[in-house]
């Protein structure tokens, strides 16, 4: 990745739990594709105090050359496991590297 990634937090406190996590997955792109230039992340907890378990919204931007950005957002809630920052942040990313995969097998045509 040619610049560092940007992280942003809103409506939880983050722990260092969830920012390596972030950058341990971010890492892990590289592994899919050199091409990558930057890679932004939003991270969006539960909207009210009163709720509980709640959901987790997750928003990712990965810049690539030749504009095949990897746009991805996923919100986890439904289930009981999905109610941690974790593992929706796990999710998200591998939701990411699963377009970086298409990219690169339609560039290998």
């Amino acid at each position: 990745m040619q610049t560092p990634i940007e992280i942003a937090f809103q409506h939880f406190e983050p722990s260092e739990e969830v920012r390596a996590e972030v950058a341990r997955q971010a890492k892990r792109l590289d592994k899919f594709s050199d091409r990558i230039t930057s890679c932004h992340v939003a991270i969006a907890g539960p909207q009210t105090r009163h709720r509980q378990g709640g959901l987790f919204k997750v928003d990712i931007r990965i810049a690539m050359p030749e504009h095949h950005d990897v746009i991805v957002t996923r919100a986890h809630g439904d289930m009981p496991e999905r109610t941690h920052p974790l593992v929706a942040v796990r999710e998200a990313f591998d939701a990411a590297v699963r377009q970086i995969e298409d990219f690169a097998r339609e560039a290998r045509g």
